[in-house]
């Protein structure tokens, strides 16, 4: 054999080799990503079966006894509150005023540009009333938290405002930002001119006595925003529909 002969057979030899190579690295990608899926699929069946259960107060919003505050909330001394609307749980056939239906499904229209399945049951029963409540501020000199609901346990023995951080929880809120901008806990997404759902996901950090308050941060000067259903819960939210109701206990 000549040597040019033995130069294409080792040419030859070594492009098969390639070959079974890049075949085997293929199936090594392919069972990678099986695998990959098999275990996100088992992540989302763990996250939907953990408890959700409201870990703060007030998860409806209902007004203190003035009317003018939100129970059980905390509010920045620079935010002020308004009560805008209050929706009836009775469905439409029983009472539910047009307008708040027709107020719904525009909440609805704007989540389902990134929820597309998102129902709202505009027309239908809720285990709740609803209120929806403007926060407005026109200065921001000091540290700039915007408002918070008190964990469910505050007013008892080793109770706190304050929530743990030693468990897995979800904060959100229906909200939508009218001027100015806010971010953190159930800020999270917020969009201006849109209502979005938006939320943020807890995981026990592992140190000792460990809290924090559920309250977005205001990020401008001056801001206005609405807010709907804001508080938190144990477990793992990722859809908005399942944010309609939270058992809470105690």
């Amino acid at each position: 054999m000549s040597t040019e002969q033995q130069l294409a057979a080792v040419v030859s030899a070594a492009n098969a080799l390639t070959n079974v190579v890049t075949g085997k690295i293929g199936e090594i990608d392919n069972a990678l990503a099986q695998a990959r899926a098999k275990y996100e699929e088992q992540l989302s069946s763990l996250n939907s079966r953990l408890p959700r259960l409201a870990i703060t107060k007030n998860f409806s919003m209902e007004p203190d006894t003035t009317g003018k505050l939100i129970d059980s909330w905390f509010m920045h001394t620079e935010v002020t509150t308004t009560k805008v609307r209050t929706i009836t749980s009775a469905a439409v056939t029983y009472g539910r005023p047009d307008a708040d239906v027709e107020f719904m499904r525009q909440i609805q229209a704007d989540v389902r540009e990134q929820y597309p399945d998102f129902d709202i049951n505009a027309a239908g029963f809720w285990r709740n009333t609803v209120n929806v409540w403007q926060f407005k501020w026109t200065e921001n000199n000091s540290v700039p938290w915007l408002a918070f609901p008190c964990s469910s346990d505050n007013g008892r023995q080793s109770g706190s405002t304050a929530l743990p951080l030693n468990e897995h929880m979800t904060m959100g809120a229906f909200v939508r930002v009218i001027e100015g901008s806010v971010d953190h806990a159930w800020g999270v997404g917020a969009e201006k001119g849109k209502w979005r759902w938006c939320s943020s996901h807890i995981t026990p950090d592992s140190y000792f006595g460990s809290y924090m308050n559920a309250h977005p941060v205001r990020n401008s000067a001056a801001g206005l925003v609405e807010v709907m259903l804001a508080g938190a819960c144990t477990g793992v939210v990722t859809r908005p529909v399942d944010w309609g109701t939270l058992l809470g206990l105690g």
